[in-house]
């Protein structure tokens, strides 16, 4: 806001106007009140996003941008969004005038007069091609590179697992030694290759949900099961506590995906000799809640808010990382909000931590 005793109202609006023209974003300005909303006004850089002058521009309605390319659902958000005179952000597939395709990313704000009513539409545009170009090629590579390793990887485990069951003829036991190592690594790099697919999935909306009643006591108690010759082996006690025994409508997969990377955080992080507990129950408000406690150095205040976001990984106590995408904890987040549940971790940097989350119970 400006301060009147500096400028003058003159001032204000040249130097708003200046600002606007100068503005390396596209803007225009349309009128809602006129017959199809033509735009009444365009700076110089949306003349320069688009290739059209701006005798080409004013007077159209901006969906010249999109030519015969109508087919798009971001267009019927943008409808409803100016018939509810509300603002709203887009992303539309536009053509300059050579016939060149770019993605436009569209922020539509009301402008109203001082009885509220709505005078116009303000339009600010960035081109986005870029950088929706790099997601896409990105993606592509994930896509190509995950399916590629899929293959090989499970030909690797399967060949392991006929040696180490001795199917392929008798072993030392330090070749068995070696071949229950690779055979981890391979297990490693097969999660690795999953969570990544996980993560393209979530980022292209292509997540999809299995659910059905399921015992959420049985599922928890045979991840403990899975996990605790994984325990016994890194010298860690895991015990289960069912406290409850609820159903709930779920997919059992993704739910004991969840409890498995908890678990085997938990087991990672913890030293030897001590206890990890996985803890099932209701909670006050009546939802079903499994916790994974562990006794290991905890997490520090300023590492806990990011502990659920992508790419973040858990050190160990000496400071170092100990392996993995990053990945775990950003897509057990995003499969208990699928499910419409929580996820979150209460820990005091010494004191250990303890993991959970929670899902509605069937009644």
């Amino acid at each position: 806001m400006f301060i009147k005793d500096q400028l003058s109202q003159t001032e204000q609006l040249l130097l708003m106007s200046r600002a606007v023209e100068s503005a390396r974003n596209g803007v225009v300005i349309t009128d809602p009140n006129r017959s199809d909303n033509p735009i009444i006004y365009t700076n110089p850089a949306f003349t320069e996003m688009t290739g059209y002058s701006a005798d080409e521009i004013l007077g159209h309605n901006c969906r010249f941008l999109q030519g015969t390319d109508r087919e798009q659902p971001a267009l019927e958000e943008l409808r409803q969004a100016i018939k509810q005179e509300r603002a709203v952000t887009v992303v539309l597939r536009n053509y300059k005038k050579n016939g060149t395709r770019f993605f436009n990313e569209l922020t539509i704000s009301p402008v109203r007069n001082e009885h509220g009513q709505l005078v116009s539409l303000v339009g600010i545009q960035n081109d986005i091609t870029a950088r929706i170009e790099a997601e896409a090629r990105i993606s592509d590579f994930y896509a190509i590179v995950s399916h590629e390793l899929r293959t090989p990887i499970a030909k690797i485990k399967s060949s392991l697992s006929v040696i180490a069951d001795g199917e392929a003829g008798p072993v030392s036991d330090t070749v068995r030694r070696f071949v229950e190592i690779s055979a981890k690594s391979a297990d490693s790099l097969w999660k690795l290759i999953e969570n990544i697919l996980d993560f393209k999935k979530l980022e292209s909306g292509k997540f999809r949900l299995l659910k059905q009643r399921l015992s959420l006591a049985e599922l928890a108690e045979n991840v403990v099961a899975e996990f605790r010759p994984v325990a016994n082996e890194a010298s860690i006690e895991l015990t289960y506590q069912c406290l409850a025994s609820p159903h709930v409508n779920a997919d059992g997969q993704r739910l004991v995906q969840v409890m498995e990377n908890l678990v085997s955080n938990a087991v990672k992080f913890s030293p030897e000799g001590s206890e990890v507990t996985v803890k099932l129950l209701l909670t006050d408000r009546n939802w079903a809640r499994v916790e994974v406690c562990d006794h290991g150095s905890g997490i520090s205040a300023h590492d806990l808010p990011r502990l659920f976001e992508k790419f973040q990984q858990l050190e160990s106590p000496d400071r170092r990382l100990r392996g993995g995408t990053g990945l775990g904890l950003s897509i057990c987040k995003a499969i208990m909000e699928a499910h419409g549940g929580h996820v979150g971790v209460i820990s005091r940097e010494g004191h250990g931590s303890t993991f959970w989350f929670e899902i509605e119970p069937l009644q």
